[in-house]
């Protein structure tokens, strides 16, 4: 990875972190959990549509690949959801984040910062949302990441999104 400028650095108590994490996992698993019914319902109907198969043929071999996917989007994209990590922090650089030491790429040669900014999560907290995007033989596909602000880090907040965003 090449250097970059620090332009933030969040420390966290265990607390802060932990219900941070509990409202993006259960983010995380409902987003998932469309993203496998959308590959049931597709994967089923096309296999009916094109290689003319029976109903639960199709179901039979969509559902592995439904359930399969989104399990290992999970396990191998969001590495840095995990409780009670020691000293949860969050450095943001100008080409990608540091969450506990996993790194997250957003400006590269294969990545671009699609989008970023501040939403509240259902429980009040502050989130910076990071939206990435990538190109693959299909098209562009992007996938959003979140972290949490601090309360008094809000001003920082817009600083970061006004220094990212130019």
């Amino acid at each position: 990875m090449q250097p970059s400028n620090l332009i933030a650095h969040f420390t966290y108590t265990q607390s802060f972190w932990n219900d941070y994490v509990t409202v993006e996992l259960k983010n995380k698993k409902e987003d998932n959990y469309y993203f496998a019914f959308a590959i049931a319902i597709l994967c089923t109907g096309g296999l009916m549509f094109l290689r003319d198969t029976t109903f639960l043929v199709a179901l039979a071999f969509s559902l592995p690949f439904a359930i399969l996917i989104p399990y290992l989007r999970q396990k191998l994209n969001y590495k840095y959801l995990v409780k009670n990590p020691p000293n949860p922090e969050v450095k943001i650089f100008d080409k990608f984040l540091k969450i506990n030491n996993h790194s997250i790429e957003f400006r590269s040669d294969q990545r671009r910062l699609k989008g970023i900014k501040l939403i509240e999560a259902s429980n009040g907290m502050n989130l910076l949302e990071f939206d990435i995007q990538w190109i693959t033989r299909k098209g562009p596909t992007n996938d959003e990441y979140r972290i949490p602000i601090p309360k008094e880090n809000l001003e920082d907040a817009q600083k970061i999104i006004n220094t990212l965003s130019t």
